[in-house]
């Protein structure tokens, strides 16, 4: 960093040059006539504002009076960088009077520094917040915190070649709605984003407060502290709108060109905007977000995850994952390029405003929380844009059981808004959504007519837009996606119950378990299919059982059109529900001396020579008593609450 005082520039050297006491600084001096930023990621680029914004980050150096004595007495520090020739040739020590100044400078920072901290505690201590429990997450260890805490560093190797131009990126806005959330994961959320953004291009934070009836976040008790901190504003709503309306009332009066969404618990990383900016420059009709590191909601510890994925969607259109190939992650970490995602995962997403609002924006219509992110995704992709995932630009994310509160009927609140996004953009395959969902009687839900007219309205704005059809989008966008067959009864991962273990078969065509399982969001490859015919089917096979061996494997299915007796001979199978996806599985073969003989399967350590000591899914008699005879399916369809002309729609 390079002040001039007069004839002097000098040089300072510190940690980061981004941060809120940058901000507190340009907000604290009048004497300062250039100050020249570098960027992070090179010392050759420069931008120029008006005023001093020192950026140091506050949770690696609080300058105070002492600390900037010794400072200052170290040559080291101010010629630590190459003189800048625009503005002099040679670096000169600075003068009795501007070395005052630049103390002057320091000390009042660093006291509004102190003042806002003190506030910050001062805050969290007279709080009266719900228990923990409510939140979802370990409020007591996060009011704990401080609101500037470190945390790792976490861009791949790759990341290190990129330089940015910080003078030809544009500013951004970052909304962060918010609804009940705890107030320490608020405040942190916002200064790390004021610390680790460069203060040229961070041009404001807008906090909407979806009226959180939590006194806490009201107005009287909350504002006085955001005004100490600069560029952040707040808006709260008169009335209770939702997590899309409340990120539409920000991003209506936002003054930058970049918008971006960010939820309540997060912490932004270091250089984590820049990447994001300049790939808005390179194409802005495209839809970004950064790669979402994890925060735990219990321990509140930063980490980068082991495995990478990219966002996907599930038949019942719950936002999932799926694992990149082998090919995808090591280009992404050597290269650090962006690269395509199917669905966009909701807690932070980067537009161009112009761009946003040309192809509709959010759906207004999807009430309180749920589908946005799907429905978003979709159009961009069907609409001739693009969903990319910014290797280099990373934030952290606590994702918890239930990220959003809800008034009133929570499930059908949800339902129709799933229901807005199958009807709007996934023409004859909605049909999956329907059976999968219906099969719950709380999930039946029907549009109003004031529903079913905004539904039109979306519709017409696909057909503006000349969009492509669903089928484009699952051929060209994600063909991973296995598409269950029409005479399923129940379909996708099989998974036990109490052990949270999954079905897959090996490299040897044995039926065995895994715990890498689409319990957490994964879209499995070991997708079975129980159909109408009582066969258990995996792809084009069947699952054979070997009697009175109790493993069992992958076969041919029986022919085509075979009765009833040959499939009892070969095995078929039923659920003894507990629930709608789970319940007892069992299987039923004839006998050598042609009576039926029945097992369920149950979870074992197995003992045969093959696979010896591996958990696997074999045949026991039936014990009802047993935890590990119960299991689940992803999906149970039932097409025949799936209205008639979708299942004829082409």
């Amino acid at each position: 960093m390079r002040l001039r005082f007069g004839g002097t520039v000098l040089t300072l050297d510190w940690p980061s040059r981004r941060s809120l006491l940058g901000c507190l600084l340009a907000l604290t001096t009048p004497i300062v006539v250039v100050f020249l930023v570098l960027s992070p990621s090179s010392d050759e680029h420069f931008s120029k504002i008006d005023d001093l914004q020192l950026a140091t980050p506050i949770d690696d150096v609080l300058f105070t009076r002492q600390q900037h004595s010794t400072a200052r007495n170290n040559s080291a520090i101010r010629n630590s960088h190459k003189p800048d020739r625009r503005l002099a040739t040679k670096t000169e020590a600075p003068s009795d009077a501007d070395d005052s100044a630049v103390r002057m400078v320091m000390d009042a920072a660093a006291d509004r520094l102190t003042e806002i901290l003190d506030d910050h505690w001062r805050l969290i201590g007279r709080q009266k917040r719900a228990p923990d429990s409510r939140y979802n997450i370990n409020v007591t260890h996060s009011d704990l915190l401080s609101p500037d805490r470190p945390i790792p560093d976490t861009r791949p190797r790759g990341c290190a070649r990129f330089k940015y131009d910080i003078r030809h990126l544009p500013t951004v806005t970052v909304v962060v709605p918010f609804y009940n959330e705890a107030l320490s994961m608020i405040l942190r959320t916002v200064h790390s984003l004021l610390n680790r953004s460069p203060d040229q291009l961070l041009e404001e934070v807008i906090l909407v407060d979806d009226r959180s009836p939590d006194l806490h976040l009201h107005a009287d008790f909350l504002d006085a502290h955001l005004r100490m901190l600069p560029k952040v504003k707040i808006i709260h709503n008169p009335q209770r709108v939702g997590l899309i309306v409340s990120r539409m009332n920000g991003f209506r009066i936002a003054k930058a060109p970049i918008v971006i969404f960010l939820d309540a618990h997060t912490e932004v990383n270091v250089g984590w905007l820049e990447p994001t900016l300049e790939e808005l420059v390179n194409n802005p009709n495209q839809i970004l977000s950064p790669f979402v590191d994890g925060i735990d909601a219990m321990t509140l510890e930063y980490a980068a995850p082991r495995i990478y994925h990219k966002g996907a969607f599930s038949w019942d259109l719950r936002y999932t994952w799926i694992k990149m190939a082998d090919h995808e992650v090591q280009r992404a970490m050597e290269t650090g390029l962006p690269f395509p995602s199917p669905t966009i995962v909701g807690c932070v997403i980067a537009v161009n405003k112009t761009f946003f609002e040309s192809i509709g924006a959010f759906d207004e219509s999807l009430r309180v929380w749920g589908g946005e992110n799907s429905e978003l995704s979709f159009r961009a992709w069907m609409c001739g844009s693009k969903v990319m995932t910014v290797t280099c630009s990373r934030i952290g994310h606590v994702f918890k059981n239930f990220p959003y509160s809800f008034d009133g009927n929570k499930e059908e609140t949800v339902q129709k808004n799933l229901m807005r996004v199958a009807d709007t953009w996934m023409d004859g395959m909605r049909k999956y959504f329907y059976a999968s969902t219906r099969v719950y009687s709380f999930k039946r839900a029907v549009f109003t007519e004031e529903e079913t007219r905004t539904l039109e309205e979306r519709k017409e704005l696909r057909r503006r837009l000349k969009c492509h059809n669903f089928d484009w989008y699952l051929y060209n966008i994600i063909p991973e996606i296995d598409i269950p067959p029409m005479d399923a009864n129940y379909y996708g991962e099989i998974m036990n119950i109490h052990s949270r273990a999954c079905w897959e078969i090996t490299e040897d065509y044995y039926v065995a378990l895994t715990y890498f399982c689409y319990d957490h969001k994964i879209i499995p490859k070991n997708n079975f299919a129980l159909t109408s015919d009582r066969l258990l089917r995996y792809q084009d096979k069947c699952v054979r059982i070997q009697a009175p061996q109790p493993h069992m494997v992958i076969d041919e299915c029986p022919p085509k059109g075979a009765d009833a007796a040959a499939l009892e001979s070969y095995g078929v199978w039923t659920v003894d529900n507990i629930d709608v996806v789970w319940g007892y599985l069992r299987v039923s073969r004839t006998g050598a001396d042609g009576q039926l003989e029945y097992w369920c399967i149950v979870q074992v350590t197995n003992s045969l020579p093959q696979h010896n000591g591996e958990q696997m899914p074999q045949l026991g008699p039936c014990d009802k008593d047993d935890r590990f005879q119960q299991w689940a399916f992803t999906y149970a369809f039932d097409f025949a609450r799936v209205p008639a002309e979708m299942m004829t729609y082409p």
